[in-house]
């Protein structure tokens, strides 16, 4: 018997060995908070119907639409008195990822690369028309609006491709509603900025639960959710900065946004604590 429980107590000793090991270098598990780049502003705790927030856009007046992966709803969420203020029914049930909003009319982007065209979404029966990209075999979860080249930007969280490690941003031509299948630019995990995290291969990967373009700098940014992080690349495409986020915080980051501004809104959908839209300041 005596044997029997010390074979137990040295099997869970060298499996916890094993795992400290492995994981002990991984930015997922030891982020430093001595050496934070950001700062949280504010907070907001969403209600129930914005559980699984994932994708943010900036609508004016200090409101910003958000869009959940259960329901074709577009929600304005009111920063200021920290309520729901109206819902848009656009489609039925679906994964929907990412909400990018251009004056009147609306864009939601399925998981399954089918974009929703709003026309008129503050209306109460909207024109809805539907596009389906080539990215239907991936899973899509970033969409923003390009408005100085009047075009979507949409990335890929997981692929079937032949070099899954590397991620493209693709673009989508508003004037022919048609995607180019050649993508923009690669997120690439060998690049050498990738080189200064530690962790034993987990910093490098690269799995992009949202796309933004910077209003000011116009650069892009693109939030990191499987460990957390925010990378920033110029309008070329070359990464300028990674950002990597307390996941004690940012406990599934899914949506990003920013005011005329340029002010960071990142949302999380809940996990440990209730869903929640943060106001960022990179330092």
């Amino acid at each position: 018997m005596i044997k029997s429980v010390l074979w137990i107590i040295a099997a869970i000793l060298a499996v916890g060995a094993l795992l400290y090991f492995v994981f002990k270098d991984n930015a997922f598990i030891s982020f430093d908070d001595s050496k934070k780049t950001y700062q949280v502003k504010q907070q907001w705790d969403l209600p129930e119907e914005l559980a699984e927030v994932s994708g943010l856009s900036w609508v004016g007046n200090n409101r910003i639409a958000c869009i959940q992966d259960e329901d074709g709803i577009i929600f304005i969420y009111d920063l200021s008195s920290s309520e729901i203020v109206s819902e848009l029914k656009f489609a039925g049930s679906g994964d929907y990822e990412a909400v990018a909003v251009n004056n009147t009319d609306a864009y939601v982007m399925r998981s399954d690369g089918l974009i929703f065209q709003v026309i008129n979404f503050k209306q109460e029966d909207p024109v809805v028309n539907e596009y389906q990209t080539p990215l239907n075999k991936e899973d899509v979860e970033g969409m923003a609006l390009d408005f100085k080249n009047n075009r979507l930007l949409l990335t890929v969280k997981d692929t079937e491709q032949e070099n899954p490690a590397s991620k493209g941003v693709f673009s989508f031509d508003l004037s022919s509603m048609t995607m180019n299948e050649n993508p923009i630019f690669s997120i690439n995990p060998e690049d050498s900025i990738f080189s200064s995290l530690k962790g034993n291969g987990f910093q490098r990967i690269i799995r992009p639960s949202e796309i933004e373009i910077h209003p000011v700098s116009g650069d892009i940014y693109v939030l990191e959710g499987h460990q957390p992080k925010l990378l920033i690349f110029d309008p070329q495409g070359n990464l300028l900065e990674i950002h990597l986020l307390d996941p004690e915080q940012f406990q599934q980051p899914e949506g990003l946004t920013f005011d005329p501004g340029g002010t960071l809104y990142i949302s999380n959908e809940s996990r440990r604590a209730p869903a929640n839209i943060l106001e960022v300041e990179l330092n």
